[in-house]
């Protein structure tokens, strides 16, 4: 069995890492919920939907150029960077909706996959910080 030796800044880091993904799952979170406040409650409230990415678009940005500071798996890194790009088509999708409706309508479909991937990318940073107790 190998055994890896990890700086305090390392165990430090990581540990950020599992909060931010974890804060950013739940903003995805929050985001769907906005959405369906907006479609089922009340059409006023879409500005909330609309506005509320802005607060937590760049995180996994954040994350990526943290992990390039720790011992992180490539694996991770790659989720980070794809949390990202769907954010990114998100956006693509929603400037689509008078040109390419059909295309648009993707957008719910990537909300899902950002749902699911998020929650993924915490299930393993958070095996990061599992590691850190064992060591």
């Amino acid at each position: 069995m190998k055994t890896e030796t990890l700086s305090s800044t390392n165990r430090i880091v990581r540990g950020i890492l599992a909060v931010i993904s974890q804060l950013f799952f739940i903003c995805v979170v929050i985001q769907v919920f906005l959405a369906g406040i907006a479609t089922f409650v009340n059409y006023g409230n879409w500005e909330l939907h609309t506005t509320f990415i802005h607060y937590f678009e760049f995180t996994p940005i954040i994350m990526l150029i943290l992990s390039f500071f720790v011992s992180v798996p490539k694996k991770i890194r790659w989720d980070y960077a794809g949390l990202y790009l769907l954010i990114i088509m998100q956006y693509v999708t929603t400037q689509l909706t008078a040109s390419a409706p059909f295309v648009a309508a993707i957008h719910p479909v990537i909300a899902m996959v950002l749902f699911w991937r998020s929650l993924v990318t915490v299930k393993a940073t958070m095996k990061l910080i599992q590691k850190n107790k064992k060591l």
